[in-house]
């Protein structure tokens, strides 16, 4: 039987009061003071965990689904604090509403089913609309064209590089696809894009480590036989991969552009405070014979060694240390050719994204786009009624 937000059990309604309540709160705290109190977090992953021991005992899932979604979600957690897109608050809030979710909350309750990811979708789906809102009213069309053709000209150098990558990464991480398939092993879409791209991080992560930057244009080359192998089976997929491989990275070149627009700002090393999220890293590049060079690295590209980083993308923003090196760098003419300036990241309100998502999650019983498929608004507005007369 389908999960009615508006037509709770006694232990769903409470959920969703949780969600709901303790959520929009941290929400605020984000946005007012820039964090979120661990208390918070802690109580929804302590009330998501009994929640999963409860759902075991009343039958709704089996230990090993429970698993699946407790470190699931730890992990995908781990992964958007690791790269620095979401600070700790939002990566426990995260797993924490990840676990509260009721097996009957989803249109599918199946082994195959992954349901921290499920809900990742829908909080990319809110963050799409923001994206897309904050253009519209910030931005003026003709900004926006004029945007989209420097981000165009600007990297048609890198396209090349891009498209290997893209290859590359469809090669490895499309084993998430083909591996199944050949021992017969049905799972999930959200499993398998799941694992998609837990392969295709654990690639970069390889490839930034272990291969030198000069280097690593021809170590992609061996998978491109992979990528094609793939796709090949059928012209229809053949066919979906051509349009994939050349659309995916200027949409991911375009995209990064509007997002670098919208949400950083060039700061000068003056007016650096602490907690201030870069979007760049500074990189010490050692001479011999000549003085040390500090060069900008977008977040993008490979993280180089540890040792030469003056300044990472981190979502725990700068230090007071670090304030002082760039200050002492500023002085020394290092970073001249940059004018002094940081590009900062501007807040984004991901702790409220998580929790709409959450919400959007709950009303369409899962993925968010099939709410718009099947969902009429007199529908909602009678849930809307149920719940408020119970």
């Amino acid at each position: 039987m389908n999960f009615s937000v508006f037509e709770l059990l006694t232990h769903e309604r409470m959920v969703f009061l949780a969600v709901l309540s303790c959520g929009l709160y941290t929400s605020y705290t984000d946005f007012r003071y820039g964090k979120i109190a661990n208390i918070y977090t802690a109580f929804l992953i302590g009330f998501g965990i009994i929640s999963q021991a409860l759902f075991i005992s009343e039958g709704n899932i089996t230990w090993m689904h429970s698993c699946v979604t407790l470190f699931g979600g730890l992990g995908i957690s781990f992964v958007m604090f690791y790269t620095g897109i979401w600070a700790a608050g939002d990566a426990k809030l995260f797993w924490g509403i990840s676990l509260l979710l009721p097996p009957s909350a989803f249109s599918n309750t199946s082994e195959t089913q992954f349901y921290p990811m499920i809900l990742m979708v829908n909080i990319f789906l809110i963050f799409l609309f923001y994206i897309v809102a904050q253009s519209a009213f910030k931005m003026t069309f003709q900004e926006q064209k004029v945007l989209v053709v420097r981000s165009f000209t600007s990297q048609l150098k890198q396209f090349p590089r891009r498209l290997l990558q893209v290859l590359a990464y469809i090669g490895v991480g499309g084993l998430a696809f083909y591996i199944p398939s050949r021992m017969e092993i049905e799972l999930d879409l959200a499993i398998r894009i799941s694992l998609f791209i837990a392969i295709a991080f654990a690639f970069n992560k390889v490839v930034e480590k272990y291969i030198p930057q000069k280097y690593v244009i021809l170590f992609y080359v061996p998978f491109l036989p992979l990528a094609l192998f793939l796709a090949i089976p059928s012209l229809i997929q053949l066919g979906t991969f051509i349009v994939f491989i050349f659309v995916v990275p200027w949409f991911l070149i375009m995209f990064n552009a509007v997002i670098r627009s919208l949400f950083t700002e060039d700061i000068p090393v003056g007016n650096l405070h602490p907690n201030m999220i870069p979007a760049e890293r500074i990189v010490k590049i050692e001479a011999q014979n000549v003085n040390d060079r500090y060069v900008k690295v977008p977040a993008g590209f490979a993280n180089p060694a540890q040792d030469n980083v003056i300044v990472d993308v981190s979502s725990e923003g700068l230090t007071s240390p670090q304030i002082e090196q760039l200050h002492q760098l500023a002085a020394a003419g290092n970073l001249k050719e940059y004018e002094n300036k940081l590009c900062i990241q501007k807040k984004i309100p991901f702790a409220l994204m998580i929790v709409l998502g959450a919400v959007a999650t709950l009303l369409a019983n899962g993925m968010a786009y099939s709410f718009f498929q099947s969902a009429a608004i007199h529908q909602v507005l009678e849930r809307i009624r149920s719940f408020l007369i119970g």
